[in-house]
């Protein structure tokens, strides 16, 4: 017990002091019961699950199947970082990189997985996906950093963009590509793939109507400032496609700004989930050119809502006196 608790302690009525030691002993019991079950249905430790099973995503299950996958797809070489499981949004992983100048290398802080992932498939492949992306940072070594010195401070980005070129500019190729393709070789039923989406197990009946249902009303809109040098996208409900039509319209938004249509069926298996508020849920653009590709999105069917791109202070008009 830290010396907080035994301050905080102090304060307690021997009601709530006794009450406090109980909550503690049923968290310890129920922990030993979790774990005893656990080794019991299967004395060798956890395994793997099948592909169809439903997953519910906690913190705890991450890092159990890390640690399974650790083992089995990267020969145990990766260091256990934290785990989060964010809240809905978006991305269904991502994997947090950070600098130790003590012991002057880079390492996977922290990975997080989605709690929208729905079965062990899915699961699977996100954070192995995610687990690339820490074996890719594990792989740079000090030469790499003193080589990237030259082009700025430590954490800078052009340090980072200098640090990581080796996996190319989005992280996803070079040596992170290589490595998944080594995996998918070894581990056909793995699908590792730029975007961390996964073809879906096929939902039937109800679920699969649900999930087409689901991106009715919605919009996605990209945009593109900064000269188009840039550009982005929004998964956005009609309430919030309303709020930011409005703002272009009154010109309180910058940047280019337009809607296209899309395939509801295709949609719905990338598990995408709408915002009511263009803020910070972005979506890159390149991610868009993927959905452009595969015809999910609609790239000849389009409606221009309104602005213009943006050129920022590097205008042409601008000019020096010497």
């Amino acid at each position: 017990m830290s010396l907080l608790d035994m301050i905080l302690e102090r304060e307690l009525t021997p009601e709530q002091r006794e009450a406090r030691r109980a909550r503690a002993k049923d968290r310890r019991e129920k922990r030993k019961a979790e774990a005893a079950s656990s080794s019991s249905e299967n004395p060798r430790g956890p395994k793997e699950l099948d592909p169809a099973a439903p997953v519910d995503v906690s913190t705890g299950f991450i890092k159990v199947q890390w640690s399974i996958f650790n083992k089995k797809y990267f020969e145990g070489t990766l260091k256990e970082p934290r785990f989060f499981m964010p809240s809905k949004s978006g991305s269904l992983g991502k994997c947090t990189s950070d600098y130790d100048p003590r012991k002057n290398e880079v390492f996977c802080s922290a990975i997080r997985v989605n709690e929208d992932v729905r079965n062990y498939q899915t699961f699977r492949n996100v954070l192995v996906h995610e687990m690339v992306h820490q074996w890719a940072y594990q792989q740079i070594d000090r030469e790499d950093i003193r080589g990237a010195n030259a082009y700025g401070m430590a954490r800078s980005r052009r340090w980072w963009n200098a640090l990581t070129r080796s996996m190319g500019k989005d992280g996803h190729h070079g040596i992170w590509l290589a490595k998944c393709e080594e995996l998918m070789s070894k581990f056909p039923y793995l699908k590792l793939n730029k975007f961390g989406q996964t073809d879906e197990l096929e939902d039937t009946g109800e679920e699969k109507a649900a999930a087409i249902k689901a991106t009715q009303g919605n919009h996605i809109v990209l945009c593109e400032p900064g000269g188009g040098r840039h550009k982005y996208f929004y998964y956005l409900t009609d309430e919030g496609f309303n709020k930011l039509k409005k703002d272009v319209e009154e010109g309180n938004r910058q940047g280019k700004w337009v809607e296209y249509k899309f395939d509801p069926e295709k949609l719905a298996r990338e598990k995408l989930t709408p915002v009511s508020y263009a803020g910070n849920s972005a979506f890159k653009g390149s991610y868009l050119d993927n959905l452009f590709e595969r015809d999910v999105v609609k790239e000849w069917d389009s409606v221009y809502l309104g602005g213009e791109k943006s050129y920022g202070r590097r205008s042409r008009s601008r000019f020096r006196l010497w």
